[in-house]
């Protein structure tokens, strides 16, 4: 095989060579109308110098020439005329463009074989061959002795396989830019699953090895997320050497404050950042305590309206405010900007990066995103969306579970039998329950356990995984798809993985579930992070139950389901949380984990909660804490008992003796009237009344007597056991139903995406009818042939208008699932099985149903294979076709192909590499009419009016 680069002209061949070498170096070559001040370190060919002349190429670093490149042609033997020349375009720089020095201080000459250097400051210097290895933007700007931040810094690394994404290396353009245009802030709102953390080694590295940065403070939002990034930096291989960067720069996260100065990167939660600052220190057992913290708090912010004080840092600090010279705040969008805004601004000459996917009105702010409008627009934002488009992420399919306890809520009936779990001190007791009492669907799961409920909707998730949502899979449940169930609290994750453990030993030899097939993944656990890589990449591990650990910035690549059984208010929690299952993945990694998969071409988000369909809130800090006094009904108590008994301390109890008064049961209100010998309601009204009458003392200080303050909750506050049972009633009662009951209402696809996918759809035909060719000829009936290039344009635009049109079938399933529940009266026939949903060609039936050219939707697969036996068995005039055996089945095969792909010609026979296929064709219908044959063939298979 000739190669492309043996009919280049001699010059062009060596610029190919010097192209290679430069871009080896970390110079990017451009043109001049691709010359941007984005790219650092570039090589601009045909630069314009004097008198109309064009230098082969002038290197620029951060925007400044710094040297001429001469090429010549191979035969050239760069003799002195040749660095007269290249000499000569040093003096020459135009005003247009900016300089390092003038003249420019270094030459290279090469013809493609050999690459000369010279430094032309020195008017001795020597002639350096550089054996074709070109000096690296590093290596050029240290030599000139010049001082820039940034001029070292190398072009980003391309695009491609073992290298970028286009995001990563847009990211890592822009902050590098943002930074040199004197930004001291940058916020990078990044799709989850576009890979923020390889784009942060990516900068770390960059700023580390090419800039005067020493020390990163790297913030996480987590304990567990500290120990994957360290991981990730441990993994991290895009370097000058290929070496892992943390073999190159010391990483680690900070337990002392010693430590910080030792670490180019330091890897932190910022609450441990702020008590390593002020003088604690931490050991590895203190993980566990963290990680037990952040899952208590996670979903408690969303709903907490009492907020804590800001943090204030004292004297004495045992970091440098001047150590770190850049802060990389991963997750940036949780409320770090309130009560930990100190700890930030504590850094003030450091450099900020924030990273992302769902940045809130607090984030904007800090980074300064808002424009003159009050538009918010961070340093660069990559779109989930767009992430679709891009194949870096797989868009979700919605399936809804409705039960009607689930939706409805229910009853415990008067002298039902009950177990009663006190939530404050676990102690469980049975009862028969006392009165007839109505539970709220909000009520589930917090204050009533309705065991009936869980296993319907198990036993559902169960049925319908391999029968509906993955019907062309193996069903094998040994390699059930990887599945992440979010549960409301421990307790319930411990009823779920119960409930699957009782449904799926249904299906399992021996009514056996296997050791690990389902597992709880909360820091109850006694090392959750191992078991979160287990999950990823362990064959034997198939459901995880999590209540937040995995809940954001988990990265498990092989998860295909994300199950919601609790409902989210916060849109970005809710979408960190679906975020879980969009990462893409190679059918061979998915395999190795999955074997009886195929692809992942996207995810399942099974809702049997109503949260997708739930309203959420964008609250300034993401829903979490914020500034203010943090206020408890426990440290009340304790202040009362001390005899601080101020109008806001009563008025607090009053309130939360009211609140807790409302939601209690009266059996548990009589256990408190005898511990404490007034009742709940009548202290409440008591204190509520005392602080209305104009002649009640008023409080000044602790130290007075305030007598009558103190008799008025004297039987509550000097009883500590009815201190502690008002806070065992706070804590409220878990009631698990005995005789439970519960009815499947609904199962199936999401009706309401289901109507949005077809009115986009419909919408998008309908305006475009005149417009794409494929269209135009569905819509008029015109009597001419679809081709592949005219279905794959329909396609490619179906994709653009909305990524989950990636599986066309998508479209197909909703029709089904409007048509099942009769919200189209027109009938629907699913598609059957893998083939059916990957033929192209029943794009041709969607858009004939959406134009009400049909009454029914059938896959064109069986209808090709009926006017496939109408064309064997065709009349050509009087004479009837006559086709041996063997030319049925080849033209079968024909059949089938023109099914994939519309119709065919010679062309398309050579580009899908089917020549064998036209080779069998050609012996039947020959060499003379096969144009004719293959164009008739195509259009009588594809006349579906007439089937």
């Amino acid at each position: 095989m000739v190669s492309q680069s043996s009919h280049l002209k001699p010059e062009e061949q060596a610029r190919l060579n010097i192209d290679r070498w430069l871009e080896d170096a970390g110079w990017a070559v451009v043109s001049r109308s691709e010359y941007t001040e984005a790219i650092n370190a570039q090589a601009l060919k045909e630069n314009i110098m004097q008198g109309n002349l064009e230098a082969d190429y002038l290197l620029y670093l951060n925007g400044k020439a710094i040297a001429v490149v001469e090429a010549k042609r191979k035969e050239n033997k760069l003799l002195d005329e040749v660095w007269a020349q290249a000499i000569d375009y040093t003096t020459k720089l135009t005003g247009k463009f900016s300089f390092w020095k003038n003249p420019i201080p270094f030459v290279f000459v090469s013809n493609g074989e050999k690459l000369l250097f010279r430094d032309m400051r020195d008017p001795d210097s020597k002639i350096i061959d550089l054996n074709c290895k070109m000096l690296t933007p590093k290596q050029l700007f240290d030599k000139s002795g010049c001082k820039d931040e940034f001029a070292r810094l190398p072009a980003v690394m391309g695009v491609g396989p073992g290298k970028l994404r286009q995001c990563q290396h847009d990211a890592v353009t822009q902050v590098e830019l943002a930074f040199k245009r004197n930004t001291k802030r940058c916020l990078l709102n990044l799709a989850t699953g576009s890979g923020k953390t390889f784009t942060a080694c990516m900068m770390s590295y960059r700023f580390l090895n090419y800039t005067n940065v020493k020390h990163i403070l790297y913030l996480v939002d987590r304990n567990n997320l500290g120990k994957q990034t360290l991981d990730e930096y441990g993994k991290f291989k895009l370097t000058e050497s290929g070496n892992v960067l943390s073999s190159i720069f010391s990483v680690n996260r900070l337990k002392k404050a010693e430590e910080a100065e030792k670490y180019n990167v330091t890897i932190c939660t910022i609450q441990r950042l702020f008590s390593v600052i002020t003088g604690q220190s931490f050991t590895e057992s203190d993980d566990s305590e963290d990680d037990k913290n952040e899952e208590e708090t996670l979903f408690s912010f969303v709903d907490e309206d009492e907020t804590a004080p800001a943090v204030e840092l004292g004297d004495n600090l045992k970091i440098s405010k001047d150590l770190f010279d850049l802060v990389i705040i991963d997750e940036c969008h949780r409320s770090i900007y309130g009560r930990w805004r100190k700890v930030l601004e504590y850094f003030s000459s450091a450099r900020f990066i924030g990273l992302t996917a769902t940045p809130t009105p607090l984030t904007y702010a800090f980074f300064d995103c808002a424009d003159e409008e009050g538009n918010y627009k961070p340093t660069m934002q990559y779109t989930q969306e767009q992430s679709y488009v891009d194949g870096v992420n797989v868009p979700p399919i919605i399936y809804r579970i409705q039960t009607r306890v689930t939706e409805e809520g229910g009853e415990i009936s008067k002298n039902d039998i009950i177990k009663e779990i006190n939530k404050r001190t676990e102690q469980k007791k049975t009862r028969t329950q006392g009165s007839d009492k109505k539970y709220s669907k909000a009520d589930l799961d917090r204050s009533v356990v309705n065991p009936a409920q869980i296993l319907t909707i198990i036993r559902e998730f169960r049925d319908r995984t391999y029968d509906v949502m993955f019907p062309d899979r193996e069903k094998n449940w040994f390699y059930f798809p990887k599945t992440l169930i979010f549960a409301k609290t421990d307790k319930h994750a411990d009823q779920i993985i119960e409930a699957i453990k009782t449904v799926f030993s249904e299906v399992f030899e021996g009514r056996h579930v296997p050791d690990n097939f389902v597992q709880k993944i909360t820091h109850t656990e006694p090392n959750p992070n191992q078991l979160i890589n287990n999950f990823r990449v362990n064959r034997d591990f198939r459901i995880a139950v999590t209540v937040t650990l995995v809940a954001t910035g988990t990265d498990v690549k092989p998860l295909e389901i994300v199950f919601f059984m609790r409902d989210i208010h916060s849109e970005t929690l809710y979408t960190q949380m679906k975020g879980r299952g969009c990462r893409s993945i190679s059918d061979d990694e998915l395999q190795k984990v999955t074997p009886n998969a195929t692809t992942k071409e996207n995810y399942i988000l099974l809702d049997a909660v109503g949260v997708t369909e739930s309203e959420k809130n964008i609250l300034p800090g993401g829903g979490e804490i914020g500034d203010g006094p943090k206020v408890t009904l426990e440290k009340v108590l304790e202040w009362l008992a001390h005899g601080e008994v101020s109008d806001f301390n009563l008025n607090y109890l009053a309130e939360k003796l009211s609140a807790i008064k409302n939601r209690t049961e009266e059996i548990h209100l009589q256990e408190f009237y005898d511990l404490a010998k007034i009742s709940i309601e009548n202290l409440a009204r008591d204190i509520f009344s005392a602080l209305e009458d104009k002649n009640f003392p008023p409080y000044f200080d602790i130290n007075d007597k305030n007598t009558e303050r103190k008799k008025l909750v004297s039987k509550l506050i000097d009883n500590p056991k009815a201190r502690e049972f008002l806070l065992q009633l706070q804590a409220g009662y878990l009631k698990i139903l005995n005789n439970s009951q519960d009815q499947l209402l609904y199962s199936g696809f999401s009706i309401k995406d289901s109507e949005e996918y077809v009115s986009v759809f419909e919408k998008y035909v309908k305006e475009h009818k005149d417009e794409l060719e494929a269209l135009r000829i569905l819509y008029h009936d015109e009597h001419k042939v679809i081709t592949p290039q005219m279905l794959n344009d329909l396609y490619n635009k179906l994709v653009l208008l909305n990524p989950v049109f990636r599986e066309f079938s998508v479209i197909w399933d909703a029709y089904n699932t409007l048509s099942s529940n009769n919200k189209i009266d027109r009938k629907v026939s699913p598609l059957k099985n893998k083939t059916e949903k990957q033929t192209l060609t029943n794009l041709i039936q969607l858009v004939r149903f959406a134009y009400g050219k049909t009454e029914a939707l059938q896959a064109i697969n069986g209808i090709i294979a009926q006017r496939f036996n109408l064309y064997i068995g065709q009349h050509l005039g009087d004479v009837k076709r006559d086709f041996s055996t063997e030319q049925v089945e080849i033209l079968r095969r024909l059949a089938d192909y023109v099914a994939q792909k519309g119709c065919v010609t010679r062309a398309d026979f050579r580009n899908d590499n089917q020549t064998s296929l036209f080779v069998d064709v050609l012996g039947i219908y020959t060499m003379p009419r096969i144009d004719e044959e293959l164009d008739y063939f195509s259009t009588f298979i594809l006349d579906l009016k007439a089937a």
